[in-house]
């Protein structure tokens, strides 16, 4: 799946259960923090010698190991809730590892699997073999799905994923839902 479904998967998870926002902040980035294993693409692209993105995208954030990492990393930054903070990432990481095993086949065809014990048992890959392309239609219904609960809680709890980026940034977006779509209401 595309980053930005991650994160909305990941905030969306956080919206009833964590009270702070700087706690479903830090359990948001734990969802798309697995893909900092594909940065390596910069690289590539930059130096046009390197192959980085395909060496290590999978491997390093997406393992049970990563997962345990990223999730004390949170817990170790959250102010209050510090178990839950760890749990939830922990649980976040590892729906981020299912959902590109469901859906981030490659338009070649190319089924891209997850090393999820790496580095304890590098061979062990996991796949499935029904994947989706990345820009499947599974993928797009999702993330149609996700953007609508994410207009849910902007009408309901006037709160929106942009919290992430900069409390400022979610007000504006929550006064713009007020001006322009509760106005029209």
């Amino acid at each position: 799946m595309a980053p930005g479904a991650h994160l909305l998967i990941s905030w969306l998870s956080t919206v009833e259960v964590l009270k702070e926002r700087r706690e479903r902040v830090l359990v948001t980035l734990t969802g798309v923090a697995p893909d900092l294993d594909g940065l390596g693409a910069i690289v590539d692209k930059l130096t046009g010698t390197t192959d980085l993105y395909f060496k290590y995208h999978h491997y390093l954030g997406h393992s049970i190991l990563s997962a345990l990492v990223i999730a004390t990393i949170a817990a170790c930054f959250a102010k209050s809730q510090r178990l839950l903070v760890w749990f939830l990432s922990v649980l976040i990481v590892n729906v981020h590892v299912i959902c590109d095993v469901a859906g981030s086949k490659g338009p070649d065809g190319y089924q891209w699997p997850v090393y999820y014990l790496y580095p304890l048992y590098p061979e062990y890959e996991l796949t499935w073999v029904h994947q989706w392309e990345l820009n499947a239609w599974q993928n797009q219904v999702i993330m149609f799905f996700l953007l609508c609960a994410c207009l849910f809680y902007a009408a309901t709890k006037k709160i929106t994923f942009l919290e992430v980026i900069s409390k400022k940034l979610d007000q504006e977006a929550i006064n713009m839902y007020n001006k322009y779509v509760r106005r029209n209401a």
